[in-house]
Formats: structure tokens, sequence, C-alpha cells
């Protein structure tokens, strides 16, 4: 069996599909190579050594993490994430409150508490450990944040990014690899909360520390449904109501409450009507992609045609801003399966890399707006 787990020996897998031959053992990991030739890192308690004419389903091959550490496979999987605040002590906290499946948080007319989360979304959730792994920052309230985000190096901090998120929206930060999630065990928020042209609150600044537990990353049903993405993502609140995230003692009561946080948006809201924009002087530029929009008729068009159309549209403003520095254009795409939104997205990425954009105001377009900014 696994104590006796030697090189070479051919082994199954004992909690999953597949087997292999083992060609090094380090630790407590052998390292097995499947029959089609892929080096799969297990633990050695999970390897059971069979005969060499027994069979066994082909394994399906995990992404390899490289640890700039000692930890081994078996202490990563048994580490629980950990949230806490400057000044206060790290305390482990259970995966229910710590990602819990969040309760809808569509901004009310006078949203004045601060309410911030940290989201993860994989770029192909079919290929998990893979293809690469986006972080996005939400602002669930009426002031507008400036921030920094950092990930854990040495003894200190490096910076991800940085910038300035509109208030009800959320912004893109970054974009990272599976090879890279070793990094990101260690976050951390610095964030400061204003408004512009009016009397606001004061709020002190803020600066909280967050441990990722690494390994949801590789697991399918850690990416659970939300109110801020129509794709699964792990989400950790960073703020809420005011106040910096951090563990505490947990009753029953709280894990009941945890358990049935998602709640599905107040059927009185869908139904309020839109309320009025307010035009102001420095009110951004609103340009509206709906094909009704744009074309008289869509007849004998395919729906490439039309995409394509609208993707040359959204070049044309553009270009037409691109002297226009500190220009917020609002393109308003709808929610609709996301299409036009991830091809908006992807141009952003590829094309205007020196232009910053988020999602505009869920109070003024809802989830079906992307506001950019001509840098």
């Amino acid at each position: 069996m696994s104590s006796q787990l030697k090189i070479g020996d051919k082994i199954r897998f004992l909690n999953a599909e597949g087997g292999g031959r083992v060609l090094r053992i380090e630790g407590k990991i052998a390292y097995v190579e499947d029959q089609d030739g892929f080096e799969i890192p297990t633990p050695v308690s999970e390897c059971v050594v069979v005969g060499e004419k027994a069979g066994f389903i082909p394994a399906y091959t995990p992404p390899v993490i490289s640890s700039r550490n000692s930890k081994t496979a078996d202490d990563t999987q048994n580490e629980k994430p950990v949230v806490e605040s400057v000044g206060t002590e790290i305390v482990e906290t259970p995966d229910d409150l710590i990602m819990p499946t969040y309760r809808s948080t569509v901004p009310m007319l006078r949203n004045d508490q601060l309410n911030v989360y940290l989201a993860f979304l994989p770029v192909d959730e079919t290929k998990l450990g893979q293809e690469p792994y986006e972080s996005y920052l939400i602002n669930d309230s009426n002031y507008m944040l400036s921030f920094s985000y950092m990930s854990k190096d040495g003894d200190g901090w490096r910076l991800r990014a940085a910038g300035v998120l509109e208030a009800n929206s959320k912004i893109f930060m970054d974009e990272f690899s599976s090879s890279e999630l070793n990094d990101l065990e260690d976050v951390a928020l610095s964030l400061l909360t204003f408004k512009q042209n009016e009397r606001f609150e004061l709020k002190p600044a803020l600066t909280v520390e967050i441990r990722l537990d690494i390994t949801r990353f590789f697991k399918l049903h850690a990416f659970q449904e939300n109110v801020f993405f129509d794709e699964g993502a792990i989400v950790y609140p960073v703020v809420e109501k005011d106040k910096a995230f951090k563990s505490v003692i947990v009753t029953s009561d709280d894990l009941q409450e945890a358990m049935n946080a998602k709640v599905h948006l107040d059927s009185k809201r869908s139904k309020k009507p839109q309320a009025a924009r307010r035009k102001k002087i420095d009110a951004p530029i609103e340009i509206d992609l709906h094909a009704h929009e744009l074309l008289e008729t869509t007849a004998g068009m395919e729906p490439k045609d039309i995409l394509d159309y609208q993707i040359n549209y959204f070049h044309k403003v553009l270009e037409e801003h691109k002297k226009d520095k500190g220009c917020k254009i609002v393109f308003i795409h709808g929610k609709g399966e996301g299409v036009l939104r991830k091809a908006i997205e992807k141009e952003l990425k590829h094309k205007y890399k020196n232009y910053s954009f988020q999602d505009a105001s869920f109070r003024e377009y809802g989830f079906g707006a992307t506001m950019v900014t001509i840098r």
C-alpha cells in the first residue's frame, strides 16, 4: 500500500479516477506519470499499489502549482482562509463564513454604508488551472474609492493595481495564471472614500489584509452564483457596513444566516421604474450600442454581422475622443448573454491598454454598461 510505495510502482489513486507509474517521491508527495505521459503530483497516502496486469481509469491531470516555500500539498489542502484587518490578530475563519453566496446588494438611494468585495473569476471555467483568472474590486456604496491592491512579497508588499472606482460599480484589476497563485496567498487593499461635488460623511482610511485559500481556484463549485457577475465567482468581503471584515466568534445563528445569505432581488425593485438620469456638467458621454439604436434594420444580417458593426462603432467612438484626456464614455450594451460586453472588454484589454474601464454605475445602468476613461 502507500506505506510501501517506491519508485517504479504501478498505482491507482485512492480518492480519484486514474493512476500510473511512480517516477519519484519527494517527502509526502509522489510524482505519478499517467498513460498520456503527464506527471501528476499526488499525496503518498492517496496512492494504492496495484499489480502489473491491473488496469485503471485514465486520470484527470490537475494543474501543477510551483511553491516558494516548504508547505506540502497536504498542508495547503488543510489551510483555511483567513482575513484580518490591520492591527488585529489573524484568526482562522470557517469556509461557510468567508465564502457565502451573497445577498442581493443592488444599491439603495442612500447607500452610504461602505460595502466592498474582492472577486475572482476564471477566464474559462472548463479549464481551471490551465487558463488565467481575473480579479475585480466591487464597490457597493455611494462613495467613490481610491484603492491600492497589493500582494505579499517576502517581508514587503508588491502593488498589483491602483486607481479610482466609481460608486456602485466594479472594476477589473489584473489577470494572473495558476502559476502565480502562490504569490496571492496574502493580499491587501488600501481604501480611501470620497464623493465629488457634494458634501459627505468622512470615513477612515482602511487597509485590510486577506489570506486566500488558493486550492479553491481549482474547484469548480467554489465559483458560486452571485449578484455581481453573470458567471460564478469567488467573492471575498473586504468591508461590510463600514466595518473591515475580520473573524469573530461564530454562533449557530451566525452560521445559519451565512448559509441563507443568498437572497433573490426584491420583486418591488425589479418593477420600480428607472430613475431619471440627472445631467451634470461633467456627466459621461452615453453611447447605446444596442442594434436597434445603431441600425435602421437588421434584416438579412447574421448575429456575427451585427456584432462586428457594434464593435466597429465602438472603435469609431474611441477614435473620435482619443485626444479628450479624462473623458468618460459609457457604452450601453445590455446584459443579455454577455457576448457584446465580453467583446468590448477584449478590445479594451488588448487594443486600449492605456485606457481604464469598469462597470458603469449599478444604480444608473443596472448591469448592462461599461464606462471607459480616456487616458
